[in-house]
């Protein structure tokens, strides 16, 4: 059984769903927007998943494109932001890496939901201010930011929690605003559901 690992639910506007896609563990995080260039988001929910490490690889492969797809259509978020590819890893490595993306990809694209990709680089210059920053930077910036702790979760989930951030503040100011999303009527303002 894959085991998933989460933080916490709350409402709020636009919702950013960040990936930190992993063949061992792959981090996750759905973002609350407010549409607000003075206010930050807000991490609705995050966690990693953690699929059984004695299944073969396609079975794992498996499980987590399963419990992206339920997470993803529990939140029905409006856009899914995965971490790029990156080389410098061996081979094998890139191989597992570039499935695992595949898998969450397709289980993001069966609920209808935009993919976009950025560079970890990009996500850690636009969270941390540098381009090359650790993983202990990004999970600083992430809690002083958003103040979100991780708690005993994997840098993982602080990775996701970053993604989406930085997704939010690269396109912050092309958020628009109609009187039906000021509406609390709107349809766009479903809860989210808990995974059992």
């Amino acid at each position: 059984m894959v085991a998933v690992a989460k933080v916490g639910h709350r409402l709020e506007r636009l919702k950013i769903f960040g990936i930190d896609p992993g063949s061992q563990v792959t981090g996750f995080c759905c973002l609350h927007d407010a549409y607000s260039l003075s206010l930050h988001p807000t991490v609705a929910d995050a966690g990693v998943i953690r699929p059984t490490k004695t299944l073969s690889h396609s079975d794992r492969l498996g499980q987590i494109h399963d419990s992206i797809f339920a997470i993803i259509d529990s939140h029905s978020p409006d856009f899914a932001v995965i971490e790029k590819g990156f080389t410098g890893i061996n081979q094998n490595s890139a191989l597992r890496l570039g499935e695992t993306r595949g898998a969450i990809i397709a289980a993001i694209r069966r609920n209808g939901c935009e993919v976009i990709e950025m560079a970890p680089n990009e996500v850690k210059k636009l969270v941390t201010g540098n381009g090359h920053a650790k993983k202990e930077d990004v999970s600083l910036s992430v809690e002083l930011l958003l103040k979100f702790r991780r708690g005993k979760l994997p840098y993982d989930v602080t990775d996701a929690v970053a993604i989406a951030y930085a997704y939010s503040l690269k396109h912050k100011s092309s958020y628009s605003i109609s009187k039906n999303d000021l509406n609390p009527n709107s349809k766009n303002l479903n809860r989210s559901k808990e995974l059992s």
